[in-house]
């Protein structure tokens, strides 16, 4: 075909590419927490280790991204884009975390079998000793040095262990810090406000449901967790009616997620009433803050630290 003909098709095709990435430039990339969470996204998704490991958080944390951009593009409020920018971030720094866990896991698979060789190798040895008695001497020798290795090897696989437990460690961190969970001398605590139940009731209103099913897909994925759940009043009325409805009000969050399939046995509650306020009760605001449900995570032993009094 002749060239002549093919070279406004070309300029064409040149001229719609350079729209295009005109169009990007300008896009989602001048929101800097969506530029942040596009560049981990990036990271995240080129290691092979981290989308075999946790296939579903990247394709959350795409989802989120998705999102992102598409309100980026579409004007959103700023409020919008940084929110599902946030998600896709805290989606791919869970799944980078469990990528890290697995290559820990398989670092200790790899020094356990390396500790196994050694084994056989020492076996081995111990059965040439035994069938040719002049080298009594040298295997002595012999199996004080494999005696060495296998301490050199437990070491590296305690050392691996501890790594493969800090990744954890750090996983479970940010799984909490994404409930909104804060650290306290008693540990991670999470707090839920008085808006979720009616006024003087113990019934959790619907809108109560996405924050439990939020902790409930936490429990799920941490079997090892445990939780004390403590509920609060502020100091109007007495002391005895303040502390049943404080325990009916954490006997409902337990309900709650004993109906989501989480095990009662996991899941402590306590009533308090008005003994433990957290702001003023001569005003209508510390009131309010001081009516509460406090949910007290344990450690990875399941232990819950006691409340200092």
């Amino acid at each position: 075909m002749n060239n002549n003909l093919l070279r406004p098709a070309r300029t064409a095709v040149a001229l719609a590419m350079a729209a295009v990435l005109a169009a990007c430039a300008t896009g989602p990339a001048t929101n800097a927490q969506l530029s942040e969470a596009r560049r981990a996204y990036d990271m995240a998704a080129a290691d092979a280790q981290v989308v075999r490991s946790a296939p579903v958080e990247m394709r959350q944390a795409q989802a989120a991204l998705e999102k992102a951009d598409a309100a980026a593009r579409s004007g959103d409020d700023v409020s919008e884009v940084n929110h599902y920018a946030y998600l896709a971030r805290q989606r791919t720094e869970v799944a980078v975390q469990a990528g890290r866990i697995a290559q820990s896991e398989e670092a200790v698979t790899q020094a356990q079998a390396r500790r196994d060789s050694i084994l056989i190798n020492a076996r081995t040895r111990e059965a040439e000793a035994q069938r040719d008695a002049a080298e009594k001497a040298r295997m002595s020798a012999e199996q004080s040095r494999v005696s060495a290795e296998q301490q050199l090897a437990a070491a590296l696989a305690a050392q691996q262990q501890a790594s493969a437990a800090n990744a954890r460690a750090s996983t479970l961190q940010a799984q909490l810090a994404e409930l909104q969970a804060k650290q306290t001398d008693r540990g991670m605590v999470l707090t839920l406000g008085d808006v979720l139940f009616d006024t003087a009731r113990s019934t959790l209103r619907p809108g109560a449901m996405r924050t439990v099913d939020q902790l409930a897909q936490f429990l799920e994925k941490n079997q090892a967790q445990k939780i004390l759940i403590e509920g609060h009043t502020d100091s109007v009325g007495s002391d005895e009616s303040n502390r049943e409805l404080s325990l009916r009000r954490a006997e409902a969050v337990k309900r709650a997620l004993t109906d989501r399939r989480i095990a009662s046995e996991r899941v402590q509650i306590n009533g308090l009433g008005e003994g433990y306020p957290v702001a003023s009760n001569d005003n209508a605001e510390g009131r309010q803050r001081n009516r509460r449900v406090e949910v007290i995570f344990s450690d990875e032993s399941g232990a819950i630290k006691a409340r200092s009094n």
